[in-house]
């Protein structure tokens, strides 16, 4: 299983159509490609959280892309855990982290069918959740 850190994105945008597509292209111009995504739709607007296919930007460069391109967003450190696609994998992570105290306040994931699954976790404590996820399923 691997683990690691990742940033974690937060777009507002209009919800209309188009919205998305028009950020994503702005991103992909700049050579930034989306993995994870999600969304939450209130209204006019939009909460969009993703993270990138790789962290090769500093996040104050990705921040400064969105700013420059009219977009207000925040990052928030996350945690991605890459997993075998299997039954019963989200039960397995969920009694470690409840066994361990740790509560999920964003959770969002993608997957393939015959490839690896990848969950982003944003959590109260990241580094108390990098070690007890390591120790657990790294050993």
């Amino acid at each position: 299983m691997k683990i690691c850190k990742a940033n974690q994105y937060s777009v507002f945008l209009i919800n209309e159509p188009g919205a998305l597509e028009k950020f994503a292209t702005m991103l992909y111009s700049f050579g930034l490609d989306i993995s994870g995504l999600s969304s939450e739709v209130r209204y006019e607007a939009a909460v969009v959280k993703f993270v990138l296919s790789d962290e090769q930007r500093e996040s104050h460069e990705v921040l400064n892309i969105m700013t420059r391109g009219g977009y207000t967003a925040v990052k928030t450190e996350a945690i991605c855990v890459e997993v075998e696609s299997r039954p019963g994998v989200m039960a397995d992570l969920g009694k470690v982290l409840c066994r361990n105290n740790i509560n999920i306040t964003t959770i969002f994931g993608s997957a393939f069918e015959g490839s690896p699954s990848r969950i982003y976790l944003v959590v109260e404590d990241i580094d108390k959740t990098l070690k007890v996820l390591n120790k657990e399923f790294n050993n």
